[in-house]
C-alpha cells in the first residue's frame, strides 16, 4: 500500500470518534513511539476514509504532516456501506460516496464508525516512527470527540463484532460456492478427459534433438497421451547412435511426465504389414510423408505436424556435425 506524508490541513474528517478508544490508541501509540498504519482519504476531497481515530491523534498532538495513502471515490471498485458484509453483498439504501464527500466538506460528521468503507488494496502496515513527521503545539479536538459513555462503547465493539461474525458467515457462503464451482468443473474435465484420444508419434529420432522435444511436447498438450515409439531399424550409414541408447535418452527425459510413454518398436514402421506388434492408439501423427502414406494405406487415423524448425532441430544437421568432429 502506497502512501504519502502529507500536510494534515489537506484532510477532512469524516465522523467523530469514540473518547475511550481513542484514549486507548493515543496511550499505545504514545508509548511505540510510531503509527502502524496510514490514514486512507479521497484524493479529491481529502474526507477521512479510515482512520479517523489516529487523525484525532494527529491532530490533537499538533502534527502538521501525516502518512497517507489516496484512495478517490470516483473509483467504482471504492465502495462505502454501513455494514461489513456489504464488502460482498451490495445494498442500494446505504451511505453513497456523494453523501460522505458531501458531509466531509461542510463539517457535518457521522456519529463514531458509521461508515464501512472497502478498499482493492489492503491496508497493510507501514510502521512509521513519529519522529519523521512535523509537529508543532497542540490543538484542541473536543469537537471531534463524541458525547457517550464508555458503555455506550463497549455494546458499539460488541455490535461490530457480530458485524464481523457475518461477514465471515458470507465468505463462508461464497467459499462454499466457490469450492462447488471447482468441483464441478473438475468433475466435466474428468468426463471431457475421457474423449481425448491417444496420440503415436513414431520415428527413429536419430538422434533425438530439440525439435524432437518441442513437437512432442506439443503434441502432449492436445492428446489425453502420447506413446512415443523408438523404430529399431537403424541405417548403417551415417549413424551416430543406437536405438537403444535412442530409447533409452528419451525414457529418462520423458520420465516425468505422467501423459508421454516411450516404447521401443521392432524394425522399420513402414514394412509392417499390420499393427499387431504395435501399442493401442487412437491416431498416428506424424511429419514424415512415408509414415503418413502407410498409415493411410493401412486405415489408420493420422495427423500430419510440422516439424520443429530451428537450431538444433534437424537430425541431418547434428548428424553433420557430430561427423566434422570426428574427422578434426
Amino acid at each position: 500500500m502506497h502512501y504519502e506524508i502529507v500536510s494534515i490541513n489537506k484532510l477532512k474528517p469524516l465522523e467523530k470518534v469514540f473518547p475511550t478508544h481513542f484514549k486507548n490508541l493515543e496511550n499505545m501509540i504514545e508509548k511505540d513511539g510510531f503509527i502502524l498504519k496510514a490514514i486512507i482519504a479521497d484524493k479529491k476531497t481529502g474526507a477521512i476514509m479510515d482512520g479517523s481515530h489516529r487523525y484525532v491523534y494527529f491532530l490533537k498532538h499538533g502534527f502538521k504532516s501525516v502518512p497517507v495513502c489516496w484512495a478517490d471515490y470516483d473509483d467504482e471498485n471504492v465502495r462505502v456501506g454501513t455494514r461489513l458484509k456489504q464488502r460482498f453483498l451490495i445494498k442500494s439504501d446505504t451511505i453513497t460516496k456523494t453523501e460522505c464527500r458531501k458531509r466531509a466538506l461542510e463539517g457535518d460528521l457521522f456519529p463514531p464508525r458509521t461508515t464501512r468503507h472497502f478498499f482493492t488494496f489492503r491496508k497493510s502496515d507501514i510502521s512509521l516512527s513519529l519522529d519523521r513527521l512535523d509537529k508543532g503545539g497542540p490543538v484542541d479536538v473536543s469537537w471531534l470527540i463524541a458525547d457517550v459513555d464508555v458503555s455506550e462503547e463497549i455494546e458499539h465493539n460488541k455490535k461490530y463484532i457480530m458485524e464481523i461474525d457475518e461477514e465471515i458467515e458470507v465468505i463462508i457462503r461464497y467459499l462454499s460456492e466457490v469450492i462447488e464451482t471447482k468441483d464441478y468443473l473438475n468433475r466435466h474435465i474428468s468426463l471431457m478427459d475421457q474423449y481425448r484420444q491417444i496420440a503415436f508419434f513414431p520415428g527413429k529420432f536419430h538422434p533425438p534433438h530439440l525439435g524432437h522435444i518441442q513437437t512432442i511436447q506439443k503434441i502432449s498438450s492436445k492428446y489425453k497421451k502420447v506413446i512415443v515409439g523408438v523404430t529399431g531399424h537403424m541405417p548403417e550409414k551415417d549413424s551416430v547412435t543406437t536405438p537403444d541408447q535412442i530409447y533409452l535418452l528419451l525414457s529418462s527425459f520423458f520420465a516425468g511426465i505422467k501423459n508421454i510413454e516411450v516404447v521401443y518398436l521392432k524394425g522399420t514402421l513402414v514394412e509392417k504389414e499390420d499393427l499387431s506388434d504395435l501399442p493401442q492408439f487412437d491416431v498416428l501423427v506424424s511429419g514424415n510423408a512415408d509414415v503418413l502414406a502407410w498409415a493411410e494405406s493401412r486405415g489408420v487415423v493420422s495427423e500430419y505436424i510440422e516439424r520443429s524448425e530451428g537450431f538444433l532441430c534437424s537430425g541431418t544437421e547434428i548428424r553433420d556435425l557430430l561427423k566434422n568432429e570426428e574427422h578434426q
